[in-house]
């Protein structure tokens, strides 16, 4: 960012400083009131997978991506192979980094500190998001990555830095290889680049320049599905797409508008629906036959449901959306190991943050508006080339896309919860950052260089 630009830098960085305070704070008392590792039912398969790369090396796995199991081996083999805690450790370290990032970010979009600094302390004391990011699990990991990614994309949308280009690549792969629902986002990243990009560069540099680092994201990705189709015989990044699938038919109770092929399979799922209420994996549990192939029969069941019903499914999604943007769980997580030091004064205030935030969490609800806004005057010629508008257009279209695939993907509002924190930081700053910018339009309103 050039002084002629923006003279605000003494300021900007006492209010990083203090949100970096703040953050650390925050997470530190959160620790001390959970000073332990907390697993989830999906830890093993991740501790396992991190098992697989230390003693094969082998990174394809049909069930998880490789990333996070790399993470857990790197702070394991730094801090002891069994000190999971170090690793929970870690990932709030990571998460007073995103802090600091969503503070740079905001900078960048609105060139307000005081305004940056308003928003990022609803960032920087969210236990919610604190408590989410600590579990190990691969939320935490993934919420540090895509504010990553979407601060390296302001920084190139509005200054043409494209030196940050190859970082921004090695970032999008790091965070697709982390969770699957992102496997597509690069194209929309990249395409909204050359959009906003084109007219004040030449298209072919332009069209060479995001043109290859696709090519190189989508060969390892293909590799990658090319590995576990040798390795493994399943055509895709993990079966855990099999299993959303079947969730999803299950949780519309679609499962009786399968076609005739299915019958057998059908009426064990309606038996299911009616009278287990099992989940996917205790279903297969129950039945094994149903998990042969990594769960085939059960996703072509629930494709072909969904491609011969496509409306239907889409209606029934539409409430999920909305449903999913303020609906809370606690994080679960096995009861405190015996001995664990409990501080009162120390839960009195991890409680208030959480009574305080949990009414936060609530607004989550103007999303839609707030980032409809945003795309009208994305829309709007007159208003297009602003930085605002553009950097807040990119957020906006980023969380779009999120919302959209993990809401078509979950079938348990409680896990749509714990997905959506990767992006909550996003939506945070779409609806703050709209409800205190719009009235102060000097904030936004300026000139492209």
């Amino acid at each position: 960012m050039e002084a002629g630009r923006w003279r605000a830098w003494p300021t900007t960085w006492i209010g990083g400083g203090l949100l970096l305070l703040v953050a650390a704070l925050t997470v530190g008392l959160y620790y001390f009131y959970h000073p332990y590792a907390e697993l989830t039912a999906d830890t093993p398969s991740y501790l396992e997978f991190a098992r697989q790369l230390r003693e094969t090396g082998n990174p394809i796995n049909v069930f998880r991506l490789p990333i996070y199991p790399l993470f857990i081996l790197l702070v394991t083999a730094i801090a002891g192979s069994t000190n999971l805690f170090a690793v929970s450790i870690a990932q709030g370290l990571l998460y007073i980094l995103a802090v600091l990032e969503f503070y740079l970010l905001t900078c960048l979009i609105f060139r307000r500190a005081w305004l940056a600094f308003v928003v990022g302390l609803l960032l920087a004391s969210n236990v919610i998001l604190i408590s989410y990011s600590k579990l190990l699990m691969t939320e935490g990991f993934s919420l540090w990555l895509l504010l990553t990614i979407c601060l390296l994309a302001v920084r190139i949308l509005q200054d043409g830095c494209w030196r940050l280009l190859k970082w921004l690549t090695l970032c999008l792969g790091l965070l697709f290889f982390t969770r699957p629902e992102w496997a597509a986002f690069p194209v929309l990243l990249y395409a909204y680049l050359l959009w906003m990009r084109y007219g004040r560069e030449r298209l072919r540099p332009l069209l060479l320049r995001l043109g290859l680092p696709l090519v190189v994201l989508y060969v390892l990705l293909g590799g990658y599905v090319l590995g576990n189709l040798f390795i493994n015989h399943y055509s895709g990044l993990t079966y855990v797409e099999n299993m959303n699938l079947i969730g999803k038919v299950m949780q519309y109770q679609m499962q009786n508008e399968a076609p005739p092929q299915y019958e057998s399979l059908r009426r064990v799922i309606d038996d299911n629906v009616r009278h287990a209420h099992l989940t996917p994996y205790q279903l297969v549990a129950r039945h094994p036959e149903l998990g042969r192939d990594n769960g085939r029969q059960m996703g072509e069941f629930a494709r072909a449901i969904i491609l011969r019903h496509p409306l239907e499914f889409g209606l029934k999604t539409v409430p999920m959306l909305f449903a999913s943007l303020t609906s809370y769980y606690p994080v679960s997580t096995l009861p405190p190991p015996p001995g664990a030091i409990q501080h009162g004064w120390i839960e009195q205030v991890v409680n208030a943050l959480l009574t305080f935030h949990r009414l936060l969490y609530a607004c989550n609800i103007l999303f839609p508006c707030c980032a409809l806004l945003w795309l009208i005057l994305l829309c709007w010629p007159r208003t297009r080339r602003l930085p605002a508008v553009q950097g807040m257009g990119l957020l906006s279209l980023a969380v779009l896309f999120a919302w959209t695939l993990t809401t078509l993907g979950g079938y348990f509002l409680s896990d749509l919860m714990r997905v959506h924190t990767v992006f909550d930081p996003l939506i945070i700053l779409i609806v703050w950052g709209t409800i205190l910018a719009i009235p102060t339009r000097k904030a936004w309103r300026m000139t492209v260089p």
